[in-house]
């Protein structure tokens, strides 16, 4: 059996606070994925973030929905 491992680093040019802000928001789920999988948050706001969040949202994979 063969294990392989993945690394990767991205440098971002913005500071700590900057980015978890960004991830902390779960409305820029949208913005990371992709169109043609029409992402949506079902969840109303104000959605608050800590441990045990759950977010409803919808997806479609070819014109079927998968959440």
């Amino acid at each position: 059996m063969h294990i392989y491992s993945l690394q990767r680093e991205q440098k971002i040019q913005l500071s700590g606070d900057e980015v978890f802000a960004f991830f902390s928001d779960p409305h820029n789920l949208e913005v990371l994925t992709p169109p043609w999988l029409r992402f949506r948050i079902l969840t109303p706001d104000p959605i608050h973030m800590g441990v045990g969040t759950i977010i409803q949202y919808r997806l479609y994979w070819r014109m079927l929905p998968i959440a």
